[in-house]
């Protein structure tokens, strides 16, 4: 179907009238041409006619796909899994198919999703990262000006990869470029995601200090009256680690009631990346304590 074709299956499904959505975009004979994909309109009046739809663009391209998801959209939703289960036969599945993919298309977010997939199966495997992939991702990320959802969730996915300072650089000029984005909730959700993530990559490493720089950069960015139960449950967690890392005390009810509420919701694998940071925290300051 045509662009103009879709609209009007939109527009008919929502049993909305032609001067709902045209009134002073089209005219009447524009009206037709467009609707009965003969002719196109222009981006400026078919974003005006989406907003009169009460459609995002997201939602109009994923109905204009017949309702199925790109190979990006596919990726995403099977790599994470895969890096949480630690399944590296299904992150060679995804290399490979994004390496074919890349060699059709050419399409930089898929060269992309091919160096994470070897860096990820580098990483599971405590094999050398491949220099090559990692610089694909870093210069990218370094060279890009203008930051958008893509960016950002690019860089969350690579934090297990950089180094300390590369994370540091890279956040701060996120932190700059993403203000103009602050009234979208899907940016505020990924934000989020990444700040959690940074901060997981300080605690693994011990690293009190951008530990709690972290863990306040993410309460501070927390609205009481928008802020999400999950999002709350997951400070209250930080912080008990926090308070592991710098007192080498902690309150074990707090920690069990926090991770019993992840399988109460049905979370098998947040609980267990919970666990298994927990138990980190744990060994690394009864390693600590005991050189003292």
């Amino acid at each position: 179907m045509k662009t103009g074709e879709v609209v009007k299956h939109i527009r008919l499904s929502k049993k909305l009238k032609s001067k709902n959505v045209y009134h002073n975009i089209l005219s009447r004979p524009a009206i037709s041409r467009f609707e009965n994909g003969t002719s196109d309109t222009t981006t400026e009046k078919f974003f005006k006619i989406l907003d009169n739809l009460n459609i995002s663009l997201e939602e109009f391209h994923f109905i204009y796909s017949n309702y199925r998801r790109n190979t990006s959209h596919i990726f995403l939703d099977e790599y994470l899994p895969a890096f949480y289960l630690q399944d590296v036969e299904k992150l060679k599945e995804l290399k490979l198919i994004m390496k074919r993919e890349y060699k059709k298309t050419s399409k930089i977010n898929q060269l992309h999703y091919l160096a994470l997939s070897e860096l990820t199966i580098n990483y599971l495997l405590n094999q050398q990262p491949s220099t090559d992939s990692l610089n694909i991702l870093k210069n990218y990320l370094l060279e890009c000006e203008n930051w958008t959802y893509y960016e950002l969730m690019l860089f969350t996915n690579s934090l297990d990869f950089f180094p300390n300072d590369l994370i540091i650089l890279l956040y701060k000029r996120t932190k700059q470029k993403l203000k103009e984005y602050k009234l979208l909730n899907r940016f505020n959700n990924e934000v989020f995601s990444l700040i959690t993530n940074i901060l997981v990559v300080f605690i693994e490493k011990n690293d009190i200090q951008k530990s709690t720089f972290f863990y306040n950069e993410l309460k501070n960015g927390l609205s009481e009256s928008k802020s999400k139960v999950y999002d709350k449950i997951m400070l209250a967690f930080f912080e008990e680690l926090i308070a592991i890392m710098s007192s080498k005390k902690y309150d074990n009810n707090k920690i069990d009631t926090i991770i019993s509420i992840f399988t109460d919701l049905d979370m098998p694998l947040k609980k267990r990346q919970c666990v298994l940071l927990f138990e980190t925290v744990k060994q690394n300051n009864m390693t600590k304590k005991l050189k003292i």
